[in-house]
């Protein structure tokens, strides 16, 4: 999702200009979600773990 990507890279593809970037309740959501992302699910898989389907 962009969720994932935004906190891949920073969290900061939603300051950019979308509807939301104006709501600090967003950008602490935004941030909240960054941490759950990058330690449960993009860390690993930067790290090479593969999943096969």
């Amino acid at each position: 999702s962009g969720a994932e990507i935004g906190g891949a890279f920073g969290g900061e593809k939603e300051t950019g200009g979308g509807r939301e970037s104006g709501s600090d309740a967003w950008k602490a959501y935004m941030r909240r979600q960054t941490n759950t992302i990058n330690w449960g699910k993009n860390l690993p898989l930067a790290q090479g773990i593969q999943f096969d389907f």
